[in-house]
């Protein structure tokens, strides 16, 4: 890692969990919100080249997320906005298409979008929303992003054997290994000093589940990039790139997270 990569993780890791810890909710909120936002913009930067196409994705995943995160009763509202929005949708670019080659593709990138990231994404809230909101929240991201650093330093260490070479040629059998062991330590630290009274087994699953959710989310977003034939989502991030880039491994964890947590936990 580069002296800039390290500085900015360290950075982003304090106010991460400053965030998390100290933040009333509905900042907590405002917050996971803007960093949508600017997510979401990525997202529609690499797939879209016609602009209105590309703001009515970014506005489509914003409302989802609005939806996600600041109702309640979202069992019927969120499917009535996910099938409203589908129709727009398919209106506009139905409307804004010079030939129908290629249109049902960015209606699908529209599409997911919204899934990946309104919908996605958003249980991060939820996670806030727990009874035990705080602790909810660090029992996830802890080992989320102790998965991320294991697997870089044991694969940098000693990787020899290529995990996903067609997706992310540097990750390797051994990393995703030393990403079980992150997983496991960063459920452990939480258990240990916030929550020993839970039963000690309980959280092993949890890590088993991030240690699959994490790594996979971060393979899924760089098989995203190189299906546009990008390096990094954006570049507002000295020496990580995009926020995209930064949330891989968060997207896909929290509803996870969220279920195990809501239904094992009882939380």
């Amino acid at each position: 890692m580069s002296m800039i990569r390290i500085i900015t993780a360290i950075l982003l890791g304090l106010g991460i969990v400053a965030a998390i810890w100290w933040l009333p909710k509905d900042s907590f909120n405002i917050l996971m919100l803007v960093i949508l936002l600017i997510g979401s913009i990525e997202y529609g930067r690499m797939f879209f080249k016609d602009v209105l196409e590309r703001w009515v994705t970014v506005l489509s995943i914003i409302i989802t997320a609005v939806v996600m995160i600041f109702f309640d009763n979202t069992r019927t509202l969120l499917p009535v906005t996910l099938a409203s929005l589908l129709f727009l949708l398919t209106m506009l670019f139905m409307w804004r298409t010079s030939e129908m080659k290629g249109v049902a593709e960015r209606i699908g990138l529209s599409t997911l979008g919204i899934l990946y990231l309104g919908v996605s994404f958003s249980f991060w809230v939820w996670l806030r929303k727990m009874d035990y909101g705080n602790i909810a929240v660090l029992f996830a991201i802890a080992p989320a992003c102790l998965c991320d650093t294991f697997a870089y330093a044991v694969g940098k260490a000693c990787g020899r054997h290529k995990f996903a070479p067609k997706t992310s040629p540097n990750k390797t059998m051994e990393g995703f290994a030393g990403a079980l062991v992150g997983s496991m330590l960063g459920v452990f630290v939480i258990w240990y000093f916030l929550v020993p009274h839970l039963e000690w087994y309980l959280p092993l699953g949890l890590a088993f589940i991030i240690w699959i959710t994490s790594p996979f989310g971060d393979l899924i977003e760089s098989m995203l990039k190189r299906s546009c034939n990008v390096k990094d989502s954006g570049c507002i991030i000295p020496g990580h790139g995009g926020v995209l880039d930064r949330l891989d491994a968060l997207i896909f964890t929290a509803p996870a997270a969220y279920l195990y947590m809501k239904y094992i936990f009882g939380w």
